[in-house]
């Protein structure tokens, strides 16, 4: 008896199954793909380790998922590592976004706690520099006072004062100086001056009234 069509049968059946078994496991790790997903960061404003001009008055960052804002933590340090007590983020989906206080220009950090859809945790940052505050933006305690701002104009570097102060027609302290000097040299010359020529001239009178006598006198 020819067996030769059983075995082939056979063969083509285990094929199918060997063809079934492979397109599961590729389902079954299609399906799998996203739940094993975590969260990544895609973008944030102000970018990360950007400087700007002028500080913004909040900061925000888009996530590859939608965030769970009962876990979601951030924190926000000056350039002098003191946390600051901003006010709390607000969230839109994928993205939170923190209002901001600052202390003074330099670098700030916005640290971040986020949990993923399968509940793996991603800890991140991100860093910007600042080289400016606007008024409603410090902290209370760091807006800078009247006084302190008229002694940083004060202290203002000589050089700069100077080349103001010459190109204004105006004159630096030296100047100032030098001519007072001069006005003094000035007047004490003059004063002695009219001190000697009255001496001279009593002299000159003492001598004259002293001829005239002699001369009456023979």
């Amino acid at each position: 008896m020819d067996r030769t069509p059983v075995l082939r049968s056979r063969a083509r059946r285990a094929a199918a199954l060997a063809l079934a078994a492979a397109g599961g496991g590729l389902l079954t790790l299609g399906l799998a793909a996203p739940v094993s997903a975590h969260a990544a960061l895609t973008g944030t404003d102000p970018e990360d380790g950007a400087t700007v001009a002028v500080a913004p008055a909040e900061v925000s960052a888009t996530f590859s998922e939608i965030l769970d804002e009962a876990s979601t933590e951030i924190a926000v340090t000056d350039p002098h590592g003191a946390v600051l007590d901003v006010a709390d983020p607000s969230y839109d989906a994928d993205t939170f976004v923190q209002p901001m206080l600052y202390t003074t220009p330099g670098e700030y950090t916005v640290a971040f706690r986020v949990i993923s859809e399968d509940g793996h945790r991603v800890d991140d940052t991100i860093t910007f520099t600042v080289e400016s505050i606007p008024e409603g933006l410090y902290a209370p305690g760091a807006e800078p006072t009247a006084e302190a701002t008229t002694g940083a104009e004060a202290t203002a570097d000589p050089t700069t004062q100077e080349e103001t102060s010459r190109a204004t027609g105006g004159q630096t302290r030296d100047e100032e100086d030098s001519n007072t000097g001069a006005a003094l040299a000035a007047i004490l010359l003059g004063f002695l001056v009219v001190v000697v020529g009255g001496v001279v001239l009593v002299k000159t009178l003492g001598r004259k009234q002293k001829d005239e006598g002699g001369e009456a006198g023979e």
